[in-house]
């Protein structure tokens, strides 16, 4: 029995953790061939950012494009109300030139200017746009603008409207024009 070769016994570790890390070198994997995952996520997220890029340029040209368009109709709005308003002062306009040249009193130039006055109102009015008329009434700075006061005996009429000297206008809440008027002052 002594002449027989002594048994040689290999142990192999086959837990995965302790494999030979020069066995995993050697190994080619070709990587080439076979995308890995992360590789994939990138290509598809490059992808995803150009479709995004190009739909982000095409909703920036849409919305310049829109702007562009509402402005031209807002100037093209803008340009037949001032038209459709001045059509109606030509009218007044014509008017007054033909009530100068068919006047040869006074009293046929000052009828003739009353009506144009009244025509003028009312096309002022059919605009929405008001008369401030604040005579009689307290004063008020909003609407108008004290441009004098006048002595008065009584107290209800201090701090009131005695005397427009110029009109005020407003188209519906927005002040056009402020009335210049004359201010009550109690001197008791």
């Amino acid at each position: 029995m002594d002449d027989k070769e002594p048994i040689q016994i290999q142990v192999a570790d086959k837990r995965f953790w302790a494999q030979d890390e020069s066995i995993l070198d050697r190994a080619e994997v070709p990587e080439k061939k076979f995308p890995s995952y992360v590789e994939e996520l990138k290509a598809r997220t490059e992808l995803a950012e150009r479709k995004l890029k190009e739909k982000l340029k095409r909703l920036e040209e849409d919305n310049e494009t829109f702007r562009e368009r509402l402005s031209r109709e807002s100037l093209k709005k803008v340009q037949l109300e001032k038209q459709k308003l001045l059509t109606g002062l030509l009218e007044v306009l014509d008017n007054l030139e033909r009530a100068l040249a068919a006047a040869d009193d006074a009293a046929a130039l000052k009828v003739g200017i009353r009506l144009n006055v009244d025509l003028f109102s009312a096309k002022l009015k059919s605009e929405g746009i008001e008369v401030i008329d604040p005579v009689g009434q307290p004063f008020n700075p909003h609407e108008a603008e004290a441009v004098g006061m006048i002595p008065v005996d009584k107290p209800e009429l201090d701090q009131c409207v005695l005397e427009v000297l110029q009109k005020g206008f407003r188209a519906g809440e927005q002040l056009i024009r402020p009335a210049r008027v004359r201010v009550g002052q109690y001197k008791g």
